[in-house]
Protein backbone atom coordinates (compact mmCIF):
# COMPACT_ATOMS: atom_id res chain seq x y z
CA UNK A 1 0.00 0.00 0.00
CA UNK A 2 1.55 3.34 -0.97
CA UNK A 3 1.95 6.13 1.51
CA UNK A 4 -0.82 8.70 1.53
CA UNK A 5 0.20 12.25 0.70
CA UNK A 6 -2.47 13.73 2.98
CA UNK A 7 -1.79 15.52 6.25
CA UNK A 8 -1.65 13.23 9.31
CA UNK A 9 -4.93 14.55 10.76
CA UNK A 10 -6.79 13.68 7.56
CA UNK A 11 -5.30 10.19 7.47
CA UNK A 12 -6.31 9.69 11.11
CA UNK A 13 -9.90 10.73 10.32
CA UNK A 14 -9.93 8.30 7.39
CA UNK A 15 -8.82 5.29 9.44
CA UNK A 16 -10.37 5.94 12.87
CA UNK A 17 -13.77 4.54 11.83
CA UNK A 18 -12.11 1.30 10.73
CA UNK A 19 -10.46 0.81 14.12
CA UNK A 20 -13.66 -0.22 15.87
CA UNK A 21 -14.77 -2.55 13.08
CA UNK A 22 -12.45 -5.37 14.12
CA UNK A 23 -13.54 -5.04 17.75
CA UNK A 24 -17.21 -5.30 16.74
CA UNK A 25 -16.50 -8.41 14.67
CA UNK A 26 -14.67 -10.00 17.64
CA UNK A 27 -17.54 -9.12 19.97
CA UNK A 28 -20.10 -10.65 17.60
CA UNK A 29 -17.96 -13.74 17.18
CA UNK A 30 -17.15 -14.40 20.83
CA UNK A 31 -20.09 -12.88 22.74
CA UNK A 32 -22.89 -13.65 20.29
CA UNK A 33 -21.49 -16.87 18.70
CA UNK A 34 -21.70 -15.38 15.22
CA UNK A 35 -19.27 -17.96 13.86
CA UNK A 36 -21.57 -20.84 14.88
CA UNK A 37 -24.84 -19.86 13.18
CA UNK A 38 -24.61 -22.11 10.12
CA UNK A 39 -28.07 -23.63 9.71
CA UNK A 40 -29.35 -26.14 7.16
CA UNK A 41 -30.82 -23.50 4.86
CA UNK A 42 -29.88 -20.02 3.79
CA UNK A 43 -33.15 -18.55 5.10
CA UNK A 44 -32.61 -20.03 8.56
CA UNK A 45 -29.05 -18.72 8.67
CA UNK A 46 -30.19 -15.28 7.55
CA UNK A 47 -32.95 -15.21 10.18
CA UNK A 48 -30.50 -16.23 12.90
CA UNK A 49 -28.06 -13.54 11.79
CA UNK A 50 -30.83 -10.92 11.86
CA UNK A 51 -31.81 -11.88 15.41
CA UNK A 52 -28.19 -11.74 16.54
CA UNK A 53 -27.76 -8.31 14.97
CA UNK A 54 -30.95 -7.06 16.66
CA UNK A 55 -29.67 -8.34 20.00
CA UNK A 56 -26.28 -6.72 19.39
CA UNK A 57 -27.87 -3.39 18.48
CA UNK A 58 -30.19 -3.46 21.50
CA UNK A 59 -27.28 -4.21 23.81
CA UNK A 60 -25.23 -1.40 22.23
CA UNK A 61 -28.09 1.05 22.78
CA UNK A 62 -28.48 -0.18 26.36
CA UNK A 63 -24.76 0.35 27.02
CA UNK A 64 -24.99 3.90 25.67
CA UNK A 65 -27.98 4.73 27.87
CA UNK A 66 -26.53 3.18 31.00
Amino acid sequence: MPNLASPPAEIWRLYRNRATGENRIKELKYDYALDKINQQSFDATETTLNFIMIAFNLMSLFKQVV
